[in-house]
């Protein structure tokens, strides 16, 4: 899937739809930035809302480290070499610990030197994602391609005055409690509230001294880049999901419960299946969101047998006990 997205003098190209590795994802894979001018600074963020994210999919607490990288010449892609120096890309925060189903979201700094020598030429640069030792673990990383392309036009006095980088950190912490759960059998065709029948309540913790708005919605599985448990499927529609209120506001220092509901349309596609769903919550507050992901898993019940199979079924055992007396 190729995004396309502009802002200003910039394009943005994500080629890949995302990069991965075992307890390790990020939709950062291979993104090509063009008409870059020299002599300016670009926030990612700030001009085509792409910032780096990388999601914890395990299920143990992991330590992040993110940092361009230098690599030989000869790996750059074709038409490209790499940028002469790490100090053309600064990564904005670049340590995290992440608990499973968090998201590190960090700032991409690009400043381009005010060097002639560079118009119309194009650059590579490599952004190492890995995890660093914890707990005893052992350590996995994912590489990410950022290309840029040089703008042939050299920057106007105006443009060179107005030289900026609007920096915004997600630096707000917060705890979503459980981070997973099973709503075990659901029925079909019956809106069914989890919290209050099922006991399943999702809880808000803020430990910061402000309070927050909590944006809870329900997202495709794909768009999370959290994996699909072996025995489960995708849901086909992620708004069956949906959350008692999308902002749930939580004072400092306080704990807030909120919960969803479950709604599976009665079709027969749908009976017999072992869905997963996937909901983002994430503060308002916070310039570059920083998203936790909350796993539900739910089943639903087997088809229905009209009266023709049940009289079919019915005489089968019939006939079984008859064979069994004999």
């Amino acid at each position: 899937m190729r995004r396309i997205l502009t802002a200003a003098a910039l394009l943005v190209l994500a080629v890949s739809a995302q990069a991965a590795t075992a307890g390790l994802r990020t939709p950062f894979g291979d993104v090509v930035v063009q008409r870059l001018k020299i002599g300016r600074t670009y926030s990612l963020y700030k001009l085509v809302n792409l910032p780096l994210r990388v999601v914890n999919t395990g299920d143990s607490e992991i330590g992040i480290a993110i940092e361009p990288i230098n690599f030989p010449a000869e790996q750059a892609q074709a038409g490209y070499v790499p940028i002469p120096s790490l100090d053309w890309v600064r990564i904005e925060k670049s340590s995290f610990t992440l608990a499973p189903n968090r998201e590190a979201v960090t700032d991409i700094i690009i400043t381009i030197p005010n060097d002639p020598s560079l118009l119309g030429r194009r650059f590579e640069a490599r952004i190492w994602s890995r995890t660093v030792a914890i707990h005893g673990m052992m350590g996995t990383g994912i590489i990410s391609s950022l290309r840029l392309q040089i703008d042939s036009t050299p920057p106007t006095e105006e443009e060179l005055k107005n030289k900026y980088v609007d920096e915004h950190l997600a630096n707000l912490d917060f705890t979503v409690l459980p981070g997973e759960a099973d709503a075990g059998l659901v029925p079909v065709g019956k809106l069914i509230k989890l919290r209050q029948e099922r006991k399943l309540a999702i809880k808000l913790i803020n430990p910061n001294d402000k309070a927050l708005n909590f944006r809870v919605r329900s997202l495709p599985v794909w768009e999370s880049v959290i994996d699909t448990p072996a025995g489960w499927e995708p849901a086909t529609n992620p708004q069956w999901l949906a959350p008692e209120k999308d902002v749930v506001k939580v004072e400092g220092n306080s704990i807030a419960e909120t919960g969803v509901t479950l709604n599976i349309p009665d079709e027969p596609l749908n009976r017999g299946k072992r869905f997963f769903f996937i909901v983002s919550i994430e503060v308002l507050e916070q310039r570059i969101p920083t998203r936790v992901y909350y796993r539900l898993r739910a089943s639903t019940p087997e088809p229905e047998k009209d009266a023709k199979t049940q009289g079919a079924d019915a005489k089968a055992g019939a006939d079984a006990k008859k064979a069994d007396a004999k």
